[in-house]
């Protein structure tokens, strides 16, 4: 296995690092014999510093890390032999970071940068955040035909399919990074539309929780020749370098997490409008078997984005399909009566376990909060009748004091927890679309929160639940957390899922 994209060195900005032994170390624990990697040093501070610590670096390493020279376009001189030094000192590729180094794809010195690469035969990788930064990379870049290694800096990649299938079939140069394609399904709809052989992947470590991109490829559903494309066989054709004839050995806790009973306390039925292959309700009974759910806690999006009776209604279809399936009742603030209704319909069914809302969702000159006067009659009636109240962040810090008989959990709760955290009626979902640490401490969130109340979450089928697994497996939370967060604490958080069938 080649991972495509890892750090060697200290990142100033956040205080993270890996010296060469530890990176070596992750990288054998994760499967992967090799990795293209780039010197923080070099990103942050002097080029020619740090690539020579890169070099000396893979210099010392026995052929694992795969030296990228960072290429800051701000100091840039294009008349000159700079890029044929580099390739001459053993660089495999040129690495391009604009939104660390302070510049943009707008300039023209990209451009020529990128003739440059193609007279010597140097692949780029294009580190880039969005869609929209990814135009810009391919229009600077591509055209003067160079292979361009697209690299994904940060989360919410279930919204990039259409661009890289698209992107895909105008440039037969370009190859694209999996790291943060979370849904379910979505490797494998991207092999289908591609081709394997325009696919790799990159951890990112140590900027991210390296656990769940390895976790997704693990997971993702392959023939063995499209596996070993994915795991380095494409990479290796771009660098020129050998590939491997077999698959990688996962990590010891793939299995081990993977197989362990568990509950998950954030599941949907319906479709965000996006691409997600994995819909149907039995394409989502095959997932709980494959990762062992006991029990699924689920809400339907089209009770959440648009109308609660036929949406709730839909719940109660995945809860009659799957004995598994637990429902949340979506309210809406805007609806109080036939809210309230929808709350008396399903109160007496022991499979409904609690109440969910996404506040920031409605609009009222910004958003709502979850304390807005609107969600008063909504929380009284949770409150009589001892239910959970599931919803995003914002008010749950002025309510859960208010209504100290209510379970509030905190979906997508890994950063701003510790406004929070001193109420014991709140619990903390760790389901998030990013793995980059500053922004998924999960060591801190334990810390501070405590082993009773973190739940493990997917918000499938959004995100596999791989992702979330692979980011529990890169931190040790130790045995009794884990005991707890995958099973135990969902039961104090919903006490019905005590209840039939449970």
């Amino acid at each position: 296995m080649i991972d495509g994209g890892v750090f060697l060195g200290r990142d100033p900005t956040i205080e993270v690092g890996l010296k060469r032994d530890a990176l070596l170390t992750k990288l054998t624990a994760y499967g992967a014999g090799r990795a293209l990697a780039a010197s923080f040093r070099a990103v942050y501070y002097d080029t020619r510093e740090g690539n020579d610590e890169m070099r000396d670096a893979a210099a010392e390493s026995g052929g694992r890390l795969l030296p990228m020279a960072a290429v800051n376009l701000g100091g840039y001189d294009p008349h000159g032999v700079y890029l044929a030094d580099l390739k001459d000192q053993g660089f495999v590729a040129l690495g391009l970071f604009p939104a660390m180094q302070n510049w943009t794809w707008a300039g023209y010195a990209a451009t020529k940068l990128a003739e440059q690469a193609a007279d010597l035969g140097l692949p780029i990788q294009a580190a880039v955040h969005d869609a929209g930064e990814m135009q810009a990379a391919i229009r600077a870049l591509a055209p003067a035909g160079t292979t361009v290694l697209i690299r994904w800096m940060k989360g919410t990649g279930y919204n990039n399919l259409p661009d890289m299938i698209a992107a895909a079939e105008d440039f037969p140069n370009l190859i694209f990074d999996v790291s943060t394609v979370t849904q379910a399904g979505g490797i494998e709809f991207l092999a289908a539309r591609t081709g394997a052989d325009r696919l790799y992947f990159a951890s990112n470590m140590p900027l991210t929780l390296e656990g769940a991109p390895y976790f997704m490829v693990y997971g993702a559903d392959l023939s063995p020749g499209d596996r070993l494309l994915l795991e380095g066989g494409t990479l290796a054709r771009a660098l020129k370098l050998p590939a491997d004839d077999a698959p990688a050995e996962p990590h010891p806790r793939w299995d081990q997490f993977r197989d362990r009973p568990k509950i998950d306390n954030h599941w949907h039925t319906g479709t965000w409008n996006l691409i997600e292959p994995r819909l149907s309700f039995e394409a989502m009974s095959e997932d709980f078997d494959r990762y062992h759910f006991d029990l699924v806690c689920s809400s339907s999006i089209r009770a959440l984005n648009y109308e609660i009776r036929e949406g709730n209604a839909e719940t109660l279809a995945h809860v009659e399909h799957d004995s598994r399936v637990r429902g949340l009742v979506v309210v809406n603030p805007y609806q109080i009566e036939a809210t309230l209704a929808e709350i008396e319909k399903y109160k007496d069914d022991p499979r409904f376990v609690g109440l969910k809302t996404i506040q920031d969702y409605f609009q009222d000159h910004d958003y709502l909060s979850l304390d807005d006067p609107r969600y008063a009659p909504i929380l009284e009636a949770a409150a009589a009748l001892g239910w959970p109240v599931m919803a995003h962040p914002p008010g749950i810090a002025e309510v859960a004091p208010r209504y100290p008989s209510i379970n509030f959990i905190s979906a997508h709760s890994t950063w701003n927890f510790w406004r929070y955290a001193q109420h014991p009626n709140v619990y903390f979902d760790v389901a998030t679309s990013t793995a980059l640490r500053r922004q998924v401490d999960l060591e801190r969130l334990l810390a501070t929160v405590g082993e009773d109340r973190i739940l493990y979450s997917s918000d499938a089928q959004l995100m596999s639940p791989a992702w979330t697994l692979g980011k529990l497996a890169s931190v040790d939370l130790g045995e009794a957390a884990y005991d707890k967060l995958f099973t135990k604490n969902l039961y104090r958080a919903f006490p019905r899922l005590r209840g039939a069938g449970a």
